[in-house]
């Protein structure tokens, strides 16, 4: 029923597919944007909107959604992904609320959806920072409003329509209380938080229009369906591996009822092995499509009852230990676990009602506890199955999961919150991680080897020590690595939160940014541990034993410095502050620029690595380095040639000639010199290399004359017959100055190094000057030569 009579009782509402799937397209956008003419620009900046690109002749702006819109167009987007046909319209869809004695009154509701059995009625609370906040009075003017939004619906779809209510009262960023969270459940009003919010999205975009029965399930679990009550089926009753088992034939119709398939939900973290990450949306319409043509699976679909049922017995076959008999199907949403077969029931789904009543073969056990469950689903679809190469890196927080090696237990972990990360729609990092085979694009750009090395160096999800041996626990970690893996999830998503809203422009960037790339996250993740410790060190907490809200608020004071630069800073401000480096040692770089900006007021921050790192950045030490680079360089080059002219004199250039045996460094030299203007050029020695010095100072003839100045051992080394190596690192190190660049710098060793050398050279220069040995006899050397 929808006639004139009745549209006054709800509205405005979508039931047209093609009127949907215009609002889809705008309520999946974060910004609004419009074009405006040049000269009103500067109004609608002054409004928030940002300049975006320049047209011909106007100027495309936008300006980021508010926090409650965006998150009301997430849930919306889900009741469209979900296959509503009826869904609100707008943000002005309102209730008729009749009231005894006084003038009805309209009641906005965020979202609204409806299909053939439920009606989705929703209320959103969001913050734009992670706060505690009381929902008590919002908890019970929506719980007060409930029997007249019944009475609404039943007026306008008829009392003949039986449709189940479900209640939600959906938030982001806000911490719910105890009582809070008693009050809604007392209601019967169901909680959604952004936590919960991201796996049903999850789910949808795995499943399409087939997760809703998944969705059905996790609400209106145990409760009876009217129409599938006292549904027999015949059936055999018998034992494998010695647990009872039941072989039957059934309709999709019933079963997608009755179905869940277990993901490891939010609210589940002890629950199964993640598989949703297996289910491909594509291969279940291949799947319809092949049923559409008259397709058809003869093997079994393997599932699970989870609560008992009736069997009556018929006759039995004592042979083959079986029992024949007539099986009474549950009746209940949620009450059979798919563990095998999930794409060739859900790929009825999609397609045309009258597939539903297609047979379909299942093999159903019955209460099997949640271990062997899950080792069930690992022995089929692990063991028995062909795994594609591009899922390798998705199957390995599977195939390490509960490893006794410490080091394979934080892969595991790792690897599964990485992909966890990378299918959280609406989050920080979904779709952002490339998988194996794929293609990344700009946005999706980074790869699970750099975030698992990332977290391995954060110690946030603990430690291998003592040679592998023994498994210190991280901040994150919970009780079991399930409920480890939760916490994670939960502090990464909204660590990350805090990171992506201080400048979602520059996020959205991707790799063309400094934010969302491999780097910039490597060196967040790396920024987290060390902000967890330091927040543990200042309030005597540990954060394994605080709820994840609460060391994220503790954490978040500290991140405001940088908050606070993203926010104002201007794309080519992020990129002087963190264009760093390629390679390994980019992401540390990234991370102590990150640290210093946090020391700027909090002075007493000092994690490990930053102090040296602090060091190499001192433009006293630089320049004092640079100093004594260029006067060890000299020093030695005037030492070896005033032995060279004491010992063969300057006439006609003696001293070059034989002093320099090898003719293609003399050649070398003399190129070089022709760089400049004649009236320019310095005397050949000028243009030679360090590592060339070196060749002549090591040349048999020469090393007599030089051994005593040059031949100096590498600090904490034996000395050899040549101790050159120092050579070599000094030409590698007067690089760095000779060539600046962002990429190159000195370290702290790089100083202490320079500072040994320049001090040893120094001494033996003084003492050789002191006691010359230049008595050698030109004609003889001449003669060895």
């Amino acid at each position: 029923m929808n006639n004139s009579a009745t549209e006054c009782y709800l509205g405005p509402l979508l039931t047209d597919p093609s009127r949907i799937r215009r609002e889809a397209v705008r309520r999946r956008k974060l910004f609004d944007e419009k074009s405006v003419s040049a000269d009103t620009i500067p109004d609608h900046e002054a409004k928030g909107w940002q300049v975006d690109r320049k047209l011909k002749r106007l100027t495309k702006v936008r300006r980021e959604k508010e926090i409650d819109e965006r998150l009301e167009n997430r849930l919306w987007m889900l009741l469209c992904k979900l296959g509503y046909p009826e869904i609100s319209d707008g943000r002005n869809f309102s209730v008729l609320i009749e009231r005894k004695g006084a003038e009805p009154l309209r009641k906005q509701i965020d979202v609204f959806g409806k299909d053939d059995e439920t009606i989705i009625v929703a209320e959103c609370k969001a913050s734009e920072k992670l706060t505690r906040r009381s929902l008590q009075k919002d908890i019970e003017e929506f719980a007060n409003l409930k029997g007249s939004i019944s009475n609404a619906v039943r007026k306008h779809y008829g009392s003949d329509v039986k449709l189940k209510i479900i209640w939600l009262l959906v938030t982001e960023n806000i911490i719910w209380s105890a009582p809070d969270k008693q009050r809604a459940l007392g209601q019967n009003i169901r909680i959604i938080t952004e936590r919960e919010l991201r796996y049903y999205v999850q789910i949808a975009d795995h499943l399409g229009k087939a997760a809703r029965y998944q969705f059905l399930a996790e609400f209106l679990k145990d409760q009876q369906i009217p129409e599938l009550s006292g549904k027999v089926v015949p059936a055999i009753k018998g034992k494998l591996g010695g647990k009872p088992f039941y072989c039957f034939i059934t309709t999709p119709r019933h079963l997608l009822k009755i179905s869940f398939v277990n993901h490891r939900s939010l609210n589940d973290p002890e629950g199964a092995p993640t598989y949703q990450r297996l289910v491909s949306r594509s291969r279940l319409r291949d799947i319809g499509e092949f049923i559409k043509t008259g397709g058809y699976f003869p093997n079994n679909l393997i599932i699970n009852f989870t609560r008992a049922v009736r069997f009556d017995k018929v006759t039995q076959n004592e042979v083959a230990n079986v029992t024949f008999g007539n099986l009474y199907l549950p009746d209940r949403y949620r009450s059979a676990w798919i563990i095998d077969g999930q794409h060739r029931l859900y790929g009825f789904s999609p397609i045309h009602d009258k597939y539903l009543d297609q047979n379909v073969i299942v093999v159903a056990f019955e209460m099997l506890p949640k271990a062997e469950e899950a080792n069930l689903f690992v022995t089929i679809n692990h063991e028995q199955k062909s795994v594609p190469k591009h899922l390798l890196d998705d199957l390995e927080g599977e195939l390490k999961w509960g490893s006794s090696i410490p080091s394979e237990r934080i892969g595991a972990i790792s690897a599964r919150l990485i992909n966890c990360l990378n299918a959280d729609l609406g989050e920080p990092f979904y779709n952002r991680i490339t998988q194996q085979g794929m293609p990344s694009t700009n946005k999706t750009c980074l790869t699970i080897p750099a975030l698992k090395e990332a977290l391995r160096r954060s110690g946030l999800l603990g430690r291998a020590l003592l040679n592998n041996s023994n498994y210190e626990l991280g901040a994150l970690c919970g009780c079991t690595d399930s409920e480890t893996l939760d916490r994670a999830r939960s502090a990464i998503n909204q660590y990350f939160g805090f990171i992506r809203n201080a400048n979602l422009s520059e996020w959205e960037n991707g790799r063309d940014g400094y934010l969302c790339t491999n780097v910039a996250v490597q060196a967040y993740i790396m920024l987290m541990g060390a902000l967890v410790k330091y927040w543990e060190a200042n309030t005597a907490a540990d954060a394994r034993e605080m709820t994840v809200e609460d060391v994220m608020i503790g954490i978040e004071e500290y991140m405001k410095s940088i908050e606070d630069f993203l926010e104002s800073s201007t794309p080519s401000q992020i990129k002087a502050a963190f264009q760093v480096p390629f390679g390994s040692g980019g992401p540390p770089e990234y991370y102590y620029r990150l640290c210093r900006m946090i020391k700027t007021k909090y002075s007493d921050f000092q994690p490990e690595g930053l102090q040296q790192w602090e060091e190499e950045q001192s433009e006293e030490r630089i320049q004092e380095a640079d100093s004594k680079l260029k006067d060890t360089v000299s020093e030695m080059r005037k030492f070896i040639f005033d032995v060279f002219r004491a010992i063969h004199g300057e006439d006609k250039g003696a001293y070059w000639d034989k002093g320099v045996p090898d003719k293609a460094l003399k050649a070398d030299a003399y190129k070089r010199s022709l760089d400049y203007e004649v009236e320019e050029r310095l005397p050949l020695e000028t243009y030679l290399e360090v590592v060339e010095m070196k060749k002549i100072v090591e040349n048999r003839q020469n090393w007599p004359l030089f051994k005593t100045v040059f031949n100096i051992p590498e600090p904490g080394e034996k000395g050899l017959a040549k101790n050159l190596k120092w050579m070599n690192r000094i030409n590698e190190l007067r690089r760095i100055p000779a060539h600046p660049a962002r990429e190159r710098h000195y370290k702290v060793e790089d100083f202490e190094y320079i500072d040994f050398i320049y001090d040893e050279l120094m001494t033996r220069l003084k003492e050789a000057q002191e006691n010359p040995v230049l008595e050698a006899n030109p004609d003889a050397e001449d003669e060895d030569a």
